[in-house]
């Protein structure tokens, strides 16, 4: 069984190759930031593990550079006084993932251990990107079509970490994530719901996924958030 060292050392090589290649096409370096692999500590056995498809922009820096993890998790940020401030752009995945926990009569505290403690954030695809669209014009630059195998690559990697780390609970931040590693991956089908999110466990991982779609509704965040309180109480 491949462990955690063995794991990080595949992906940082990969995304160190890849990133070397993308340097070199001047298209590429002007859709691509960088890549980030762990928003967050790595930590085994989480309570959650969150998984996007790819990093944001971030402060628009292009560092052109491969980052693996850290020490805090960029939700804790919301937190900050001048949040609203450093991150003026109207959505804010991190509002929108405390306020589940916030509609669940979680305090600040609880959510705050939470994050620091007891979560991992990752995403399907490591590339940072302006837009989901970026990453396959990126890519692609090596070679046409090269966003099929950055896929099977990207795939193999989260399936990996889930098999290793082993995470009570993952929360699929999206439905485009949820069909690509629900669907396309574990192959589970008509696994989403009417009221916008996924719900299923994998045999196969021993794991309980639950995804949502970003254009909630009030309505349909609350038939989610019960769901998502069940599942974090059950032993």
């Amino acid at each position: 069984m491949t462990t955690l060292e063995t794991w990080k050392e595949q992906v940082l090589d990969y995304n160190t190759s890849l990133n070397d290649k993308l340097r070199q096409n001047e298209i590429a370096k002007s859709l691509y930031y960088g890549f980030k692999v762990i928003d967050g500590k790595l930590i085994d056995k989480p309570d959650i593990l969150f998984v996007g498809i790819n990093p944001g922009m971030g402060n628009k820096t292009r560092h052109y550079s491969v980052q693996f993890d850290n020490e805090r998790i960029s939700y804790l940020d919301k937190y900050n006084d001048d949040y609203r401030v450093d991150y003026p752009r109207t959505y804010h995945l991190a509002e929108k993932t405390i306020k589940f926990f916030e509609q669940m009569k979680w305090s600040n505290v609880k959510i705050i251990d939470l994050l620091e403690n007891k979560v991992v954030k990752t995403n399907f695809y490591h590339i940072a990107t302006n837009n989901g669209n970026d990453i396959n014009k990126t890519v692609n630059q090596i070679e046409n079509g090269f966003h099929h195998s950055y896929f099977q690559k990207s795939a193999e990697f989260t399936l990996k970490l889930i098999e290793i780390i082993k995470p009570k609970l993952v929360i699929l931040e999206g439905k485009k994530v949820y069909d690509d590693i629900v669907v396309q991956c574990c192959g589970q089908k008509d696994t989403w719901k009417t009221d916008k999110f996924g719900d299923c466990f994998d045999k196969k991982l021993n794991t309980h996924f639950i995804g949502y779609d970003r254009t909630f509704s009030n309505d349909n965040r609350a038939v989610f958030v019960a769901r998502l309180q069940e599942l974090l109480n059950k032993e």
